[in-house]
């Protein structure tokens, strides 16, 4: 019996890489315009909601603590529940809580619904960066990882013409509808992720071996089969201090 020399690290960049690249980068540019669209409405949210200066700090930072705490618990749900539900579940967490900003009156309700917006853009980092990592073949990989910081910028730039147009046509309330418009661009990313396969190194290591093959024949090309996976390390989780040591 041979062992097969070929691996899914070294096969071409193909379409549907280039796909996921584009869908996975939707975190990155919503993190940006939800960090980002708050600045431009805030002045009109303090007069409307009478927020004091400590509001006004805790809300403009209550996305970006989210963005803090969803990265540890992203982690930990797409290493337990899969890389595919958890790339649709943030996203709809995005586009809902973005829309509830509309309805909020207190300076409570409106840190609440940022905080969970936060969550739900953190947690998409491990998601997505999971799922495209460990699709790309080894070359490209990082660069396109790399790239995807571009897209946190070009989300900011994005919320700051869109906010200005909205507050110049929405009047007193234009405010509500700026900070409920992450939902367009949420739905968008939404839609573009649905239909993209469970990762088959995360299908592997719950034992669905046929699961995992189908995926990598439809990704690859019925050439290649889980045998041309590599085998990742079993070795023990790495302690959270040992990233401060030397080496």
């Amino acid at each position: 019996m041979t062992t097969s020399k070929r691996s899914v690290e070294d096969a071409p960049l193909n379409a549907f890489h280039r796909k996921l690249t584009v869908y996975s980068a939707g975190g990155p540019f919503l993190d940006g315009y939800v960090l980002s669209i708050i600045g431009v409405a805030m002045l009109q949210i303090t007069h409307a909601l009478q927020l004091s200066a400590f509001w006004e700090g805790l809300i403009a930072a209550s996305a970006l603590i989210g963005v803090f705490l969803g990265g540890f618990l992203g982690g930990w749900f797409t290493d337990k529940f899969g890389r595919k539900v958890l790339y649709l579940v943030d996203l709809i967490a995005i586009v809902g809580f973005s829309v509830a900003q509309f309805w909020v009156e207190s300076a409570w309700a409106l840190f609440a619904w940022r905080l969970v917006i936060g969550i739900a853009v953190g947690a998409d980092y491990p998601i997505a960066t999971s799922l495209l990592a460990e699709f790309l073949p080894r070359k490209q990989r990082g660069p396109l990882l790399a790239a995807m910081v571009l897209m946190w910028f070009a989300g900011a730039a994005v919320a700051y013409v869109v906010g200005e147009l909205l507050l110049r046509m929405g009047g007193d309330d234009g405010w509500r509808r700026v900070l409920a418009s992450a939902l367009l661009p949420g739905v968008l990313f939404l839609i573009a992720r649905s239909g993209t396969p469970e990762s088959p190194r995360w299908l592997l290591s719950k034992g669905r071996k046929a699961e995992a093959d189908a995926v990598i024949k439809k990704v690859y090309g019925p050439d290649y089969s889980i045998a041309d996976l590599p085998e990742q390390s079993s070795g023990k989780p790495v302690a959270l201090w040992s990233l401060f040591h030397s080496g």
